[in-house]
């Protein structure tokens, strides 16, 4: 089982090799010297029961990296001190695993002078078994009896020491966290090597059962007078005398008032002279009150936001019971928004091309909090906020005011998630193409319909049960999460702004031999319903529809521009045939811009293989994907007419990456291949203003809209009402470069 690492796209990290600091103190003891012999590669022959990379993880030999670039690698020898004992260590390992007979030996070829390859040959041999096993001490006891369940160690298995002594310590934990504060756990073993059998004897002493009896609190104020009172402090410990004693509760406790954010340091102590035999366990608390005020913040720059910037002030003793009080601001757009649009040059071109980016986009908010308790786990909390928040190339959602209230882990223990009543008064601006394209809100009376000042009342209910990887530490997880988006007129939503909408979310990571990681996204969700005006249709909010492409979705698509998709032209000709006129795209028109529609239904999938950096494994890991998505409106649906070019076959992007460790997560570098052609989509003219109106013109080639010349001097010709067909279809280059779609992500995209 080789163990070597290719140097695969090494020549990308070329330019990063000063980041190669990062070095583990293993590597460190290993530094070739003249005359050392290089290790080029590490392999394991014979090994069945334990994997190649747990065995590498217990040896002080490991091969070079990086070798195809003497430059910049990492050179590893022989140590002739530890190499001897990697033998001893290997042994030792599979004798505590149960293979008492286990033999090592090792091979050394050399593959060119002073360059080797080490191979550790091992022969198990027959491993040892578990033929008896007894839990004694236990009794009649149902608590007991509870506590020594799954005991991890069988007849018949494996005679694992590690796994006898983890058992033993989960015991101990366990008979500890229901009232046993002496318990031990001993153990005792006979082997017989003839028959490769162990007899296992695990014996519990408890002690005596003991409840909690007095809690005397020791509070320190370095500030001055004391802020919190014990009656908010004891709450907050939810610890009541006369439960039974448990280790994990007094954990809770203490992790329950380090939640309030009042207090820096916090002990819990059992009482040292307990006379043994006693079965009342007094604690003392020992706490030190924290600052009341803490205030952060932090500037950035982003892709689409070009400058944005937070922060937050946070009072942790706003109300007598420990309440919290919020302050949060955030700001985006700067240097390219109004009235913070002084650096436009600074900005990224993707930015300057959104119409949406030359307003800022803000979000002000005040929100009082309940503090997290473990005995009270729905927490409530209450938020008044404005903002002007826009998706890029799609719309601008303005709320001058808006409250919600929250209510934290509606479910309990059983999954984390959040409940939310949220009332705004708010307006959305978009194209009017876009509300031409998508709602048939082609006059200038139906768009202002849409784009007024409505109230929406919207519940909202998110469920997620998740374990957070850490690629760069081989550990796997799992993120399972479910939002649910409900708004009509029962709720106190305008009658226009109705709507069901679901989004799911699962995604796994898993660690792979030698290193890697293997990820895997599946995303899904659709939208129902809409608001109705006789003269508009069904009515889904922009804001509301689905969206894809970019960074977190289908890399090899530009941000949104995954699914339906209208564009704004140049220029137009006029077609005359049969007496009538039409306006259609020209040949030399140039897309001024695309503007992503959205959909109500959507599918996206990603696998992505990651796997360490030959340069700076510990900083850099390399990546390998593909995407796959759809996006489309349903035939039928209220959110918009059906077409065929709505509903794309299911598009996969393939692409590499980078991925660079920093203490914001991962840095994420991505170049996703996308090979086909742009989507159809209805074609539009923003027409100058004449005699105060500015005309939207449908040019999609084929559209049959009558064109009639003004009757009044001075203003616009005008085109006869209709759909305007999704005709029309840009031409992209067939260039390499052109198919390329670069983005940059910090943290966890999926």
């Amino acid at each position: 089982m080789p163990l070597s690492r290719p140097p695969l796209l090494a020549l990308l990290l070329t330019a990063l090799a000063p980041l190669a600091g990062v070095s583990s103190a293993r590597a460190q003891e290993l530094q070739c010297e003249r005359g050392d012999r290089e290790v080029r590669a590490l392999r394991f022959e014979g090994a069945v029961a334990v994997p190649a990379a747990t065995l590498a993880a217990a040896l002080v030999t490991q091969p070079s990296t990086l070798g195809a670039l003497p430059g910049v690698r990492t050179r590893r020898c022989i140590d002739p001190l530890e190499f001897p004992r990697d033998v001893q260590r290997l042994a030792t390992l599979y004798r505590r695993r149960g293979f008492p007979e286990v033999r090592v030996d090792t091979a050394v070829a050399e593959l060119r002078p002073g360059v080797v390859a080490v191979t550790f040959l091992i022969r198990e041999g027959p491993p040892m078994r578990v033929a008896a096993l007894a839990l004694r001490g236990i009794g009649d006891d149902p608590t007991l009896q509870e506590a020594a369940r799954d005991f991890p160690l069988a007849v018949g298995g494996l005679f694992d020491r590690g796994v006898l002594e983890a058992g033993r310590d989960s015991l101990v934990r366990r008979l500890r966290n229901r009232g046993w504060p002496q318990a031990e756990v001993l153990l005792a073993y006979t082997t017989d090597d003839a028959a490769h059998t162990a007899e296992v004897e695990v014996l519990l002493v408890p002690g005596v059962r003991a409840r909690l009896g007095r809690v005397t609190l020791q509070v320190e104020a370095p500030g001055g007078a004391r802020r919190v009172s014990d009656a908010t402090i004891r709450r907050a410990l939810a610890l009541r005398p006369g439960d039974w004693y448990s280790a994990r509760a007094l954990i809770d406790a203490q992790r329950n008032l380090y939640q309030t954010d009042a207090f820096q340091r916090v002990e819990l102590l059992p009482d040292s002279v307990q006379p043994p035999g006693d079965s009342i366990v007094d604690l003392t608390a020992r706490l030190v009150e924290g600052d009341r005020w803490v205030a952060g913040g932090g500037l950035g720059w982003a892709t689409l936001d070009c400058f944005r910037m937070q922060g937050t002030l946070t009072d942790r003793d706003f109300l007598p019971v420990a309440q919290r009080l919020e302050l949060t601001g955030r700001v985006s757009k700067v240097g390219i928004g109004a009235p913070l649009d002084g650096a436009p040059a600074l900005c990224q071109g993707q930015a300057r091309a959104d119409p949406y980016s030359r307003s800022l986009n803000y979000y002000a908010a005040v929100t009082v909090r309940q503090p997290v308790r473990v005995d009270r786990p729905r927490v409530p909390s209450l938020t008044l906020f404005s903002s002007a928040l826009s998706e890029y190339k799609a719309f601008l959602r303005r709320t001058p005011i808006g409250g919600a209230l929250s209510v934290a882990n509606p479910f309990g223990a059983r999954a984390a998630g959040v409940a939310t009543y949220q009332v705004e008064l708010g307006r959305t601006e978009a194209e009017p193409a876009f509300f031409c394209a998508v709602f048939n809100a082609c006059d200038a009376d139906a768009r202002a319909f849409l784009q007024r000042t409505t109230r929406l009342a919207a519940l909202e209910v998110t469920a997620a049960r998740e374990r957070a990887p850490d690629p760069f530490r081989g550990r796997g997880g799992h993120a399972l999460r479910l939002n649910v988006r409900h708004a009509s007129t029962l709720i106190g939503s305008d009658g226009s702004q109705q709507f069901n909408r679901a989004t799911g979310d699962a995604s796994w990571t898993r660690p792979l031999r030698g290193g890697g990681t293997l990820l895997a996204h599946l995303r899904a969700g659709v939208v129902l319903g809409g608001g109705v005006r006789p003269s508009v249709g069904g009515f889904i909010p922009p804001q509301e529809r689905l969206y894809a492409g970019g960074p977190t979705t289908v890399r090899g698509f530009r941000q949104n521009e995954l699914g339906p998709a209208v564009y704004i032209v140049s220029g137009y000709r006029a077609v005359t045939a049969g007496g009538s006129t039409t306006y259609e795209v020209d040949s030399g028109t140039v897309v001024e811009r695309v503007v992503p529609t959205g959909g109500n239904t959507l599918v996206v999938g990603n696998l992505e293989l990651m796997w360490p950096s030959p340069l700076a494994p510990q900083l850099l890991q390399l990546a390998a994907f593909a995407d796959a998505g759809r996006l489309w409106n349903r035939a039928g649906a209220l959110a918009g007419p059906a077409r065929a070019a709505d509903a794309p076959a299911l598009l996969v992007t393939p692409g590499l990456g980078i991925r660079v460790a920093s203490p914001f997560g991962a840095i994420r570098v991505d170049l996703g291949y996308n090979p086909y052609r742009l989507t159809e989509g209805a074609a539009y003219f923003n027409a100058r203003e004449q005699g105060g109106v500015a005309p939207l013109y449908c040019v999609s080639p084929g559209n049959g809209l009558r064109v009639t010349p003004a009757t009044t001097a001075g203003a616009p010709p005008a085109q006869a009402a209709g759909a305007c067909p999704s005709t029309y279809r840009p031409v992209r280059g067939n260039g390499l470069l052109r198919r390329l779609n670069p983005s940059i992500w910090i943290g966890q995209p999926f």
